[in-house]
């Protein structure tokens, strides 16, 4: 059987832009980055665990002022709902749960500092309780 081109090989494949790198989780690891890329392949897209975790870590850092008056419909572009911190962690926790064991112990080893520091910062009260229950 002859030898197929390389060109006949890439012609059904779609690829991540080659100028661009994909972000990563950092503090994991090799096994568990593994296993996120898998898992964002198949379910979600490339880099998606890493920036939900940086946009999780932003809003955790964040001034406290943002926890007390946070509210969805805040985000000046219509209809994005990314940029919302409870689907960010709604995501992450849908990610822990797909995730091996093993690669799942890692990543809840990057999200817990984060965690407990919301929970430190902000003030239980109803209009947070949506945080506040994915965490608890």
């Amino acid at each position: 059987m002859p030898r197929r081109r390389p060109a006949q090989l890439r012609t059904g494949r779609t690829t991540w832009p080659e100028h661009r790198r994909i972000p990563q989780v950092g503090g994991v690891s090799a096994g568990t980055l593994r296993a996120i890329a898998h898992l964002e392949r198949t379910r979600l897209h490339p880099g998606a665990v890493a920036e939900a975790v940086a946009g999780w870590s932003r809003f955790v850092h964040g001034p406290a002022r943002r926890f007390d008056g946070y509210a969805p419909e805040d985000c000046p572009c219509p209809g994005c709902q990314w940029d919302d911190p409870v689907v960010r962690r709604k995501t992450l926790a849908a990610v822990l749960a797909a995730l091996p064991r093993r690669a799942a112990r890692e990543l809840r080893s990057v999200l817990r500092p984060l965690d407990e520091r919301y929970l430190a910062r902000a003030v239980a009260d109803p209009e947070t309780y949506r945080l506040r229950a994915l965490l608890l």
